[in-house]
């Protein structure tokens, strides 16, 4: 064995001292300065090791303690070959023709069997790109650097790169991994001995940071940090900007790992409310609100289970004929202890989460059934207009979903039409397009909802299976008071027009707005004038009895 491999440190445990003897004698036959310790039970002896890491148990089966109990590699001590390999023993010797060469061969075996074990095991605990620890090596040191230092001196940053999934899906994957060593080689340029660095997942750090020698080190050092990764990056010619978002929680005495990560990503999702690299340091109180949400979001999939949701429709009535010809799906949460909560309370929190996905086939699937309801009341078809999120139009199941709804509710596509935002429609042109394509062929049709407030291409608009755009209320309500507001709401009309596009007004909630609406030529109105959204037994009454379609008699 070579000289500059430490000796290994042996235990034996074995009845009398014939075992001893013999390991002693080969020991030293094949000038092994291994250490050889014997004692009465691997119980004695486990105290006798402060490191593990390179020891060794040769012991009887007598005396072998159970796997759980040792860490050490075990060699058992046999008196006669065994039929088949010990449960629990890495190797064995056996005493008859126990020599120096069998000894040899067994310290050999057990110490490539250690080092394939460590190797495992720092490939398991390390970022293969980038060499420093990953998520599963740093949840191992955070917790033992919080256990030796009881909680102090010691803050934790959880670092995010903003638009780093952009950057790698524009330039490669290969381009992708230069573009994060170059961010690692900024982040260690700025720590120091005592601080570390692992990488949590593609674009997710986790940064250790000692303050034990000035307890307001983190807040300067996150400003350094958030500086050098605001610089412009270099990669294949390009000069690339990402921005970052940085949380920083100092550690508690007595507290935990995991609170502690917690408390930092709470930070993190903070500083991503500002735009460029920024950071921010936990505070008790956003950890009040982070759990107000959080609690809100387990409702919410309670909710959705429990079918504590309903609909509720705004109808939209035409100007040329004064009926009702659509009406609006809006979601409504009947909430336990706060009441009946509209989509502004709940919607944002269900599209950060993800919940928007199912919920939309919620919505979709409880207005084709009352669709297929009203039908069979003896009402006239309307269009059913749903609100649809981009994450929902991104869902892979979308077509083949809505395929499967319609079937089983028997009603006909082209009733039903889902409503998307200016934003929604200009992300992402091609896969957005191809996909309202495969559903207006379908039967479905759409409409484009704030219509003006985003900031859409009218050549993109008009290379889109849209058919109505509706014009935002915050524009409806100003047409009394500022002549631009007039102007502008004519102008979209006209535009619409050109377009073959219907106009719908949304907001309308007097009869002075319905008459300029109807004077610039507007197909539909939707607002309070004509109804508020209603609870699907009250729309039936208010569509059987026409309650409003007298409104047009009296306009000029």
């Amino acid at each position: 064995m070579s000289a500059s491999v430490e000796p290994l440190r042996i235990v034996l445990l074995a009845d009398g001292p014939e075992w001893a003897q013999l390991v002693r004698e080969q020991l030293a036959a094949l000038g092994n300065p291994s250490s050889l310790i014997t004692a009465p039970s691997w119980e004695a002896a486990s105290s006798l090791f402060d490191d593990l890491q390179n020891g060794l148990l040769l012991t009887t089966p007598k005396y072998q303690p159970a796997p759980e109990h040792c860490p050490l590699p075990v060699v058992l001590l046999l008196d006669r070959e065994p039929a088949q390999a010990p449960v629990g023993a890495c190797d064995w010797l056996v005493r008859a023709g126990f020599g120096a060469d069998m000894l040899r061969r067994c310290l050999r075996h057990v110490r490539e069997q250690g080092l394939l074990k460590s190797t495992l095991q720092r490939l398991a605990e390390q970022d293969p790109l980038t060499r420093i620890a990953n998520r599963q090596g740093f949840q191992t040191l955070l917790a033992a650097r919080l256990a030796e230092s009881g909680g102090r001196g010691l803050a934790l940053g959880h670092l995010d790169l903003d638009n780093f999934r952009h950057a790698n899906d524009s330039l490669g994957h290969q381009a992708g991994d230069r573009l994060i060593l170059q961010v690692v080689a900024r982040l260690q340029a700025q720590l120091a001995a005592g601080d570390q660095l692992a990488r949590l997942g593609s674009d997710e750090f986790a940064l250790l940071i000692d303050t034990r020698g000035d307890p307001q080190r983190a807040e300067r050092l996150a400003e350094r940090l958030t500086e050098a990764l605001s610089e412009p990056y270099l990669v294949d010619g390009e000069s690339l900007l990402l921005g970052c978002s940085l949380g920083i929680a100092h550690a508690r005495t007595g507290a935990g790992a995991d609170p502690l990560m917690w408390h930092a990503h709470i930070a993190m999702q903070q500083a991503k409310g500002a735009q460029g690299c920024t950071f921010h340091i936990f505070d008790e109180r956003i950890n009040r609100s982070a759990r107000s949400l959080a609690d809100l979001e387990s409702e919410l999939r309670h909710a959705l289970r429990r079918d504590e949701l309903e609909l509720h429709y705004q109808p939209r009535l035409s100007l040329a004929s004064g009926r009702i010809v659509g009406l609006e799906a809006l979601v409504r949460w009947r909430h336990a202890e706060r009441g009946l909560l509209g989509p502004d309370e709940f919607i944002p929190l269900a599209e950060q989460s993800g919940l928007i996905v199912p919920l939309g086939y919620w919505v979709m699937a409880r207005a084709l059934r009352d669709m297929q309801w009203l039908r069979g009341r003896g009402l006239p078809a309307m269009h059913m207009a749903v609100n649809l999120s981009f994450r929902q139009f991104q869902d892979s199941q979308l077509l083949p979903t809505l395929e499967r709804l319609i079937a089983e509710r028997g009603v006909e596509a082209r009733w039903l039409e889902f409503e998307l935002t200016e934003t929604a429609v200009m992300r992402r042109r091609e896969p957005v397009q191809q996909t309202m394509h495969s559903l207006a062929r379908l039967g479905v049709r759409f409409s484009l909802d704030d219509f003006g407030t985003g900031f859409s291409s009218f050549v993109h608009l008009n290379s889109l299976p849209i058919t109505l755009l509706k014009i935002d209320k915050s524009f409806v309500a100003g047409m009394r008071e500022r002549a631009e507001n007039r102007q502008l709401v004519r102008a979209m009309i006209n535009l619409a027009h050109n377009l073959d596009l219907e106009v719908v007004a949304e907001g309308v909630e007097d009869g002075e707005q319905l008459a300029l609406l109807r004077r610039y030529g507007c197909d539909q109105v939707q607002g309070y004038l004509i109804s508020k959204p209603l609870p699907l037994a009250e729309l039936a009454r208010f569509l059987m009895q026409g309650e409003r379609q007298a409104l047009l008699t009296d306009l000029p």
